[in-house]
């Protein structure tokens, strides 16, 4: 029973890890319609940073699911950032409580200009609160806390 037990959490520990790894993947191709189907349907997701200038947290996007369908709806009408950018993402810890978990990944995201030339864009941590519906873990917030104040150029398109 009890091996049957660590076995399952075991499992859900690797599916949620999936989960944080196909995130990445889907929005370094820019698949924001499939990048949608990884949150539950009350979900929000957030970018967030903290400023020792002023001495507080500030939220720089905040949306719920059903903000996040519109305005990615229509992120191809928009002046669009040409550079490439690739997620490298490091899950670190889930802790697991029946059907909701709570994780934790370091993520750089690197950014290639047209002419080929790479650096750090951003650097920061996803700090998720996840749902198992019908089997499945989904994002009940998605939230990118970043290190990184100063972003160039600033982007329209999730973290």
């Amino acid at each position: 029973m009890v091996v049957e037990k660590e076995l399952a959490q075991l499992l859900d520990k690797e599916a949620i890890f999936d989960l944080i790894r196909v995130t990445a993947a889907r929005l370094d191709d820019e698949a924001l319609e499939e990048w949608l189907t990884l949150f539950a349907p009350d979900s929000f997701y957030e970018i967030a940073a903290a400023s020792p200038e002023i001495q507080s947290a500030m939220s720089w996007w905040k949306s719920s699911r059903e903000e996040l369908e519109k305005i990615l709806s229509e992120v191809t009408e928009h002046v669009r950032d040409p550079g490439k950018r690739l997620h490298l993402v490091t899950p670190i810890l889930a802790e697991i409580n029946g059907n909701n978990a709570s994780a934790i990944s370091h993520f750089s995201i690197t950014r290639t200009d047209t002419d080929g030339r790479s650096s750090l864009y951003v650097a920061g941590r996803y700090e998720d609160e996840l749902v198992k519906i019908d089997g499945r873990w989904l994002y009940a917030s998605h939230r990118a806390v970043l290190d990184t104040r100063m972003v160039e150029p600033f982007t329209h398109l999730p973290l």
